[in-house]
């Protein structure tokens, strides 16, 4: 990485290079003592203290009015940082801070060109540039692995967020610098090779840990991001949202797109919380649910030795914000040879899917992620309808089916049988 950076920096350029080691065991400290450039200072902590932290410390040393935040995993060729300088200095772009290109050393596929929210409220990597393309992009957030910025925007900001532990100080800087009114770019005529992440393990723990602050701290500003992506889908049809979504969206709930990407946002939003608070230990906000499941619309048949519905059954559950999962399991007890069943699931008005049940006795059908709502009783419905073999609708068949039990997160929370 040295040695690339040193070839590849413009002739006459005035710099300095701060390497800061992050106590680390693998003889990289020793090398450091062998480095007789008068332009190389080093920090040696004498723990692990996280990038974060690290990064801090060095900073605090630079003498450079510009400064740039570069891993020890790169691999640089000349002409990557003159295309950031100029997108950080043309003042029109009133530019905080400014990324670049970046492709995989291992195998030369591109890895990152800015960061991006997906419909399902997770960060990723922008992974693909459009030909013919503007020298420099609007990004939500750029990797810390390569980063060009004003240090005096570094300070007021009062550096990276040590809270945050060797994973998204990068994002959080981002969003702070945009609040400010700045813009955040990636130089796309600027290309770098990056081992990515070969330098430290990858702990899922603690990746949590650090998105759960992240979005704590910019929970509003993500929901907006969120909310007009969803909007863009909605009105690009079934199509462009269908796989992110169990079932179909309802007619009259698509009727206000903007409401409808708000309500799907804090669904999205809830579910990676929820999940959080379950992966991280937790204590678990589903675990009383049974208590606070109660049912309409079903009724014993003692011919039947077990639970009908009486033209639809509905179960509602209060203060359920999030759940991986709707399901309703029981057994068919109609003859339906010469017909079929189909169960329709409801959730809240919203969503909304259909299952044909086979001729087995016994099933089980239900929906993924439903879309859930935060201070509201949420409503699961459930419909059968009997259709003849040419697929119209011939009759209700509540009666033709008897409800098992229902499970919602994966629990049973109401047993029937």
């Amino acid at each position: 990485m040295l040695a690339s950076l040193h070839a590849s920096l413009p002739p006459g350029l005035d710099y300095e290079i701060i390497l800061a080691d992050d106590a680390s065991n693998d003889g990289t400290r020793d090398w450091l003592q062998t480095l007789k450039d008068p332009r190389i200072k080093a920090v040696l902590n004498t723990r692990n203290k996280g990038y974060a932290c690290t990064n801090n410390t060095a900073v605090r040393l630079a003498k450079g009015v510009l400064l740039g935040l570069l891993n020890n995993d790169l691999s640089f060729e000349p002409g990557w940082l003159e295309p950031m300088l100029e997108v950080l200095q043309t003042h029109k772009l009133n530019a905080g801070l400014v990324g670049n290109v970046q492709y995989r050393e291992v195998d030369g596929k591109l890895d990152h060109a800015g960061v991006m929210l997906n419909a399902n409220a997770q960060f990723e990597h922008v992974q693909t540039i459009a030909g013919g393309c503007a020298p420099y992009t609007k990004v939500l957030a750029v990797t810390g692995a390569c980063m060009l910025m004003r240090k005096a925007d570094f300070d007021a900001q009062g550096g990276f967020d040590t809270r945050f532990v060797n994973g998204c100080e990068d994002y959080n800087l981002c969003f702070k610098l945009s609040a400010t009114g700045k813009g955040i770019y990636v130089a796309t005529n600027s290309r770098i090779r990056h081992h990515v992440s070969m330098s430290r393990n990858v702990n899922v723990i603690q990746n949590d840990r650090n998105s759960r602050h992240l979005f704590g701290l910019w929970r509003q500003k993500i929901k907006q991001e969120l909310s007009t992506l969803w909007v863009s889908l909605l009105q690009s049809g079934p199509l462009a949202y269908g796989g992110l979504l169990s079932g179909q969206l309802k007619a009259a709930f698509l009727a206000t797109p903007q409401t409808a990407a708000r309500v799907i946002a804090e669904a999205m939003l809830l579910r990676e919380e929820y999940r959080w608070a379950r992966d991280l230990g937790d204590v678990d906000p589903n675990a009383d649910i049974a208590d606070r499941c109660s049912v309409r619309g079903l009724r014993y048949i003692p011919d039947l030795n077990g639970y009908a519905m009486w033209r639809r059954a509905e179960f509602v559950v209060s203060g359920l914000c999030s759940a991986r999962n709707f399901y309703v399991s029981g057994r068919i007890v109609a003859d339906i040879s010469q017909t079929f069943i189909a169960i329709t699931i409801s959730v809240n008005d919203i969503q909304e899917e259909t299952f044909q049940l086979t001729a087995e006795p016994n099933f089980n059908v239900g929906i993924i992620d439903p879309v859930l709502l935060r201070g509201v009783v949420n409503n699961f419905r459930v419909d059968a309808i009997f259709f003849d073999s040419q697929g119209m609708k011939i009759g209700d068949a509540s009666t033709a089916i008897v409800i098992n039990h229902i499970v919602i997160d994966d629990r049973i929370v109401k047993d029937f049988k």
